[in-house]
Order: C-alpha cells, then structure tokens, then sequence
C-alpha cells in the first residue's frame, strides 16, 4: 500500500519532547468583584494553580488571571443525550494589577441593567453583581503532553485531557537547548488508551498557523532526526 503522508513522521522512542497547550472551557459565573470571583465549572480546578478567564458581554471583552483558593464538587447536571457531568465550584482570587481593568468592566455591565445583589456598606470594598444575562465566560488552563511521533506536518501526542475533532488550541513544544516553538495545532484524532498501565489520550494534531521562524527551528529539529535515523541513532515511523 502506498504512503500517502505529505511528510515522514519520527518515533521519538530515544529523545523525549514534552509541551504545553492552551484549553479553554465555558463557565458559570455565580459572582464577581474586582477581587475575585466565584463559578461553577464541569471541570476540577486546582487549588494553588494559575488560570485565565475571558469575560465578555455584548462586545466588551477582557482577559484577567488568578489562582484558584477554593475547589469543590457541587452536584451533577444532566447535558444533551442524557450525559451527566459533575459540576464543580470554585472561587479565583485575582492577581494584582488588574483591579482597573475590572471595576471598568463592572462598572459597564451595571450600566446595562444588570441586576446588584449586594452593595457594600463602605464603598471602598468591592462591589458584586449577579450576571443575569447570558455573556461569554470562558476559562483558560495549561495542560501538558507528550510527544510520541513527529513531522514537518503534525505530531501524535499523549494527554490526560480528551480534545474535540477540529478543535484548534495554542501550542508549545519544548525542543531542548531552550528553544520553543509556538503554533496553533488542529485536534485532527483523539481515541482513549492505556499507555505503560496509564488511561491517557492518544491525539493527532496537524501544525497550522506556524510562523516561519518557528518553522525553520522545527525543520531542523527534523533534520537532526533524520540524521539520527541514518547514523542508526534513532528509530522512525511511516
């Protein structure tokens, strides 16, 4: 049968390539201030850990961090097809320096008839405001991979996290001698395995959206790869 793969793809089974990746969940937020926030999510968030969320409302959109002080299971809820999801709550403590930025926003949120259910009794506190209005609320979390295959088009990873077909996420690759190639990677597979006695996720992604400079360091990763396989250093997949 012939190969019909634009590009070789190498078995990294001697190097190790590790990487991160953005993703990105809707929320549920139940308050905010201009100190914190608390929501609901179907997925657990860590305590300790940094996270970002994207908070938008009728074409305003800001981007804020902040760590995660509080994390618990909540309940279930039941989605489309009958599926049942945990829901977890959270409270996000938000970094410094980005007190501003929110008050502004929530300054233009309660101008468009949002509904305040607490007002504090010295104005110098913060200020909650409960979202009556469906906005866009989007969470966004690191989480790593492992790199298992390699080409100039794509690679084949292993995660924790399952990733929808078509999905498109912000990558890293860690390529060693501290050289980083950024992209945005398209979810092109993704089937559960075990690997080494582990549950993981064995995911296809193809490299799109790749500056040329990022390329060039890729392509030479590659070629150092090739010259393994020749020298009889390394082994390479089909």
């Amino acid at each position: 049968m012939q190969n019909k793969r634009r590009h070789k793809r190498y078995k990294l089974d001697v190097i190790e390539i590790s990487g991160k990746m953005t993703l990105s969940d809707k929320v549920e937020i139940m308050n905010i201030s201009a100190g914190g926030i608390a929501l609901n999510a179907d997925i657990r968030l860590d305590i300790g850990r940094e996270y970002s969320i994207k908070l938008g409302e009728k074409g305003k959109i800001i981007d804020v961090k902040g760590v995660i002080v509080r994390s618990e299971l909540s309940g279930m809820e039941q989605r489309k097809k009958g599926e049942q999801v945990l829901i977890y709550s959270a409270g996000m403590m938000f970094k410094e320096g980005q007190e501003d930025k929110i008050r502004d926003f929530l300054s233009s949120i309660e101008q468009k008839a949002k509904k305040e259910v607490r007002v504090a009794v010295d104005r110098r506190l913060d200020v909650r405001f409960q979202i009556v209005t469906p906005q866009e609320k989007v969470l966004h979390y690191p989480a790593e991979f492992v790199v298992k295959e390699i080409s100039l088009g794509g690679m084949r990873i292993h995660t924790t996290h399952p990733l929808s077909i078509e999905t498109k996420i912000p990558m890293e690759l860690a390529l060693g001698a501290g050289k980083c190639v950024t992209f945005i990677g398209r979810v092109a597979s993704c089937r559960s395995l075990n690997d080494k006695g582990q549950e993981c996720q064995e995911i296809g992604v193809e490299f799109i959206d790749v500056k040329d400079t990022e390329r060039t360091m890729l392509k030479t990763f590659i070629d150092f790869l090739n010259s393994m396989e020749s020298d009889g250093g390394g082994e390479c997949g089909s």
